[in-house]
């Protein structure tokens, strides 16, 4: 779990602060969305991040894709 959330030195980076609150300020004044731990350090998942500083693009999967079309089809034009 703790690759899925940005480290204490790629936070700190991040955000140009150490102070976690002013991480937590710098995040809250870009909007940016995370989680507490019982510590009271922000959580920011990397994902997350790569999205919000426009290093990947968010894709969104068709939840009812197309039916596939069939490999052949019967012809009922000669039956009577």
């Amino acid at each position: 779990m703790k690759n899925e959330i940005l480290s204490d030195e790629e936070l700190a980076e991040l955000t140009g602060y150490k102070a976690r609150s002013y991480q937590r300020r710098w995040l809250i004044d870009r909007q940016w969305v995370f989680v507490e731990s019982r510590g009271k350090r922000p959580l920011v998942g990397r994902m997350y991040a790569r999205m919000k500083l426009g290093m990947i693009t968010p894709t969104i999967a068709d939840p009812n894709p197309p039916p596939a079309a069939p490999a052949w089809t019967p012809d009922f034009s000669r039956v009577n």
